[in-house]
């Protein structure tokens, strides 16, 4: 009788197996639709080290100088004025550019310098080029002062951090306030 049953659970065994062998031959599958949607975007960006975003204060601008910094700003104090980061998803190249009111006072006087941007996605620098290796003119016209490399092109979801400095040339203003409106500009056409 001993026999008999261990027979028996040795061929239920067997069946239990076999039937598990069966089912892993069989597949399903599952069809994924996904819309991803168009991102192409600027924000000003600020944190201990980008101070300004919509105003840029200069209080004691010395009329004697040519490189007169923004309020708690010195010469290579590790800090910018106002940062910038965009984010696309596009897969194209992109550009960053600057312009100032024409009907500024500030016009032959306000300064811009801005070194590599950095790829928060990668916290490294952004493999782009600066157009300018050092303080230039900001105009009344569009300047291209970045354009986007491969790495910039589709940098979702942290963006790329361009950081601006600026400086007023001091010398030949009268005293009085001045004021200038700095227009950035994110596109596709170079």
């Amino acid at each position: 009788m001993k026999k008999l049953v261990i027979t028996s659970i040795v061929m239920l065994f067997a069946i239990a197996i076999a039937g598990a062998s069966y089912a892993a031959d069989q597949t399903l599958s599952s069809n994924v639709n996904a819309s991803v949607g168009s991102i192409f975007s600027m924000a000003f960006y600020t944190d201990a080290k980008v101070l300004y975003s919509t105003n840029v204060p200069f209080s004691s601008v010395d009329p004697s100088s040519a490189f007169n910094y923004a309020d708690d700003r010195t010469e290579d104090d590790g800090k910018s004025d106002v940062g910038l980061v965009i984010k696309s998803n596009q897969g194209n190249p992109w550009y960053l550019k600057i312009k100032m009111n024409a009907a500024s006072p500030l016009l032959t006087k306000l300064g811009a310098f801005t070194g590599q941007p950095k790829n928060r996605n990668w916290d490294s620098d952004a493999d782009g080029g600066v157009t300018y290796g050092d303080w230039f003119p900001i105009t009344a016209a569009d300047v291209t002062i970045y354009t986007a490399g491969t790495g910039d092109q589709t940098n979702t979801p942290e963006g790329t951090l361009a950081t601006l400095n600026f400086k007023v040339d001091g010398s030949g203003l009268v005293p009085g306030p001045y004021t200038a409106t700095i227009t950035y500009t994110l596109t596709e056409t170079a």
